[in-house]
């Protein structure tokens, strides 16, 4: 166990046994650039300083609002120093839940390094004590750069933390209504930094690449796990640049969610098929293999698969990874057996905002395929008997904010955890996700359907990048389909389809006939009462400003089935 008990404790931890020369790195102006150690925690302390002199106290709630960075981590260290709460706020979050976030945390003071919201909020900046700017223009009086502000000596706060106090506060995304203010302690997260270097050590020469958000729990966590372990990280400026930033950095470890691997998966499977003679023969052969074969299995071409095709995909994967792991969502099996049979170590998680996040992870020590994992470490785990999946340990938030009734409801007497998912548990203690309680629907006829199930049969393909099941106390089920623009536009110029906006060519019959092809063979993959018997292709693209994406990258069910209410009961002949 590391002998720290706060986050305000790692700071201090890094100095002492830290001396890394590339510790963190970003890239600025097409070249990375870095910060060694020292001068990562020399730059908390001139924060925490001048966080301090401008009035931050412990319990000021602050505001970060900016993509994945050094700097990111920066300040929200020294908030942590302070006593400080950290706010982590999506840049591109919906401006209401924005504001929201903002009034509910009760914020005072916020760092910015988003031009693009700064530009949409700057009037609501302006009530607030300080606004703390970078690589930002702008107008408020009450703000300054980032580089004036770090111009000042360090110095670490006197003010003591206790591991109960509030670390942070997360809002959820909002995807089934109102965002809630998850308070995580520093005991919650320390707890899961303990649980981390257990299942997976690393050392001093492995290198990680980052792209996920901070301001989700997952990828803040592995962060701090990441900067305790003295490794190299480097932060992607982008995620569309992360194919080739991988190959330039050689990650040996990486976070990842599972749509980044089913756009992988799909594009080295079109990249096969438009290969060569020989190597489309080949390649298919092989991939055929990777896709069918049982996971951990050989057979008499596997070794010349290895040589010729699999050791290539890796190297377009950086050709070091010695560990992947997934979260944030399910994992399909497709994507885990075909990584898998290829030689990447994949290990699949599962958690909340709420367990800080993670209860349950596959880990080179204990590892099943198709599973979630073992509980972590300090983390018990039961199924209740409707099979919700309940859990309980140190990791477990201290309540929503503000919201003490439905704390209450999530967290019961007992102390344990209601997770919302159904999950099942076998002999040797892996468990497997089944789907989300409010997810399971009753259609009219009496049979119970998985919503997330079957959307993630039918975006099991290169044309489908969302779907939206329609079932509950319905006579059958239906979905709301949103087409992949690139993938769409690349069939198009292929069929030689004329078409005058994005919009027009998702309406166009043309692609009408080839999303029909793709969902009776997803059909094929489903029981009869699951199939999907009508479907409406949306022509607009969702989004995050448009309210159909979260700030996560997942679909707001509520959000879809609300702004698309009349196109739901046309699919069935004009009945709720």
């Amino acid at each position: 166990m590391f002998n720290f008990t706060t986050l305000k404790d790692i700071p201090d931890f890094i100095l002492t046994n830290t001396s890394k020369k590339i510790f963190l790195s970003y890239v600025r102006k097409h070249k990375w650039s870095s910060f060694n150690s020292k001068q990562f925690v020399e730059n908390v302390y001139k924060l925490s300083h001048a966080f301090s002199k401008a009035g931050v106290k412990k319990g000021t709630t602050v505001a970060i609002v900016s993509n994945s960075s050094p700097f990111w981590l920066m300040v929200d260290y020294a908030i942590q120093d302070i006593g400080a709460i950290s706010v982590p706020i999506f840049a591109n979050i919906a401006s209401e839940n924005f504001t929201f976030e903002l009034e509910d945390a009760e914020v005072e003071y916020i760092y910015i390094a988003s031009q693009e919201r700064y530009n949409q909020i700057q009037d609501h900046l302006s009530s607030l004590k300080l606004v703390v700017t970078h690589n930002v223009e702008c107008t408020n009086n009450n703000s300054i750069d980032f580089n004036e502000f770090i111009e000042i000596e360090p110095q670490a706060s006197s003010n003591v933390v206790d591991e109960n106090d509030i670390a942070t506060i997360i809002y959820t995304s909002g995807s089934t209504g109102q965002p809630k203010g998850v308070e995580l302690s520093h005991k919650n997260i320390i707890s899961q930094l303990n649980a981390t270097q257990k299942s997976y050590p690393l050392k001093e020469d492995d290198v990680a690449l980052s792209f996920l958000p901070l301001a989700h729990i997952f990828e803040r966590m592995v962060m701090s796990y990441y900067l305790v372990s003295n490794i190299s990280i480097y932060f992607a400026d982008d995620v569309k640049n992360v194919g080739e930033l991988i190959k330039d950095v050689k990650p040996s470890v990486m976070t990842v969610v599972p749509r980044l691997l089913d756009k992988i998966y799909i594009k080295m499977h079109d990249n096969v098929q438009n290969a060569s003679f020989t190597k489309r023969i080949i390649g298919s052969f092989a991939f055929s293999e990777a896709d069918n074969k049982k996971i951990g299995s050989s057979t008499i071409f596997t070794s010349f698969f290895d040589k010729m095709v699999y050791s290539k995909l890796l190297e377009a994967l950086g050709g070091n990874l010695r560990m992947m792991i997934s979260g944030g969502a399910p994992l399909s099996k497709k994507s885990e057996k075909f990584f898998t049979n290829i030689g990447l170590n994949l290990y699949q998680g599962y958690g909340l905002t709420e367990s800080a996040p993670v209860i349950c992870a596959n880990s080179p020590q204990f590892h099943k395929a198709f599973t979630c994992g073992k509980p972590f470490d300090n983390v018990q785990v039961k199924i209740a008997q409707d099979g919700e999946l309940l859990a309980r340990g140190d990791n477990l938030m201290l309540g929503y904010h503000k919201q003490e009734v439905q704390t209450h409801e999530t967290i019961d007497s007992e102390g344990w955890l209601h997770t919302g998912d159904l999950a099942s548990m076998d002999s040797e203690g892996f468990i497997t996700i089944n789907g989300r309680k409010k997810e399971l629907f009753k259609t009219s006829t009496g049979k119970y359907v998985s919503a997330l199930h079957v959307e993630e049969v039918l975006t099991q393909n290169r044309w489908i990048d969302y779907a939206v099941v329609v079932a509950d106390n319905k006579p059958y089920v239906s979905a709301l389909i949103f087409l992949d623009p690139l993938m769409m536009e690349s069939y198009a110029k292929r069929k030689h389809i004329i078409y005058k906006s994005i919009a027009a060519l998702f309406a166009s019959k043309a692609i009408y006939d080839l999303i029909k092809r793709v969902i009776t063979r997803a059909n094929s993959h489903l029981n009869y009462v699951e199939q999907i018997k009508k479907f409406e292709i949306i022509t607009q693209t969702p989004s995050i400003e448009n309210h159909i994406l979260t700030p996560s990258m997942k679909v707001s069910r509520s959000a879809a089935y609300k702004k698309y209410k009349d196109t739901i009961i046309s699919l069935y002949g004009g009945e709720l």
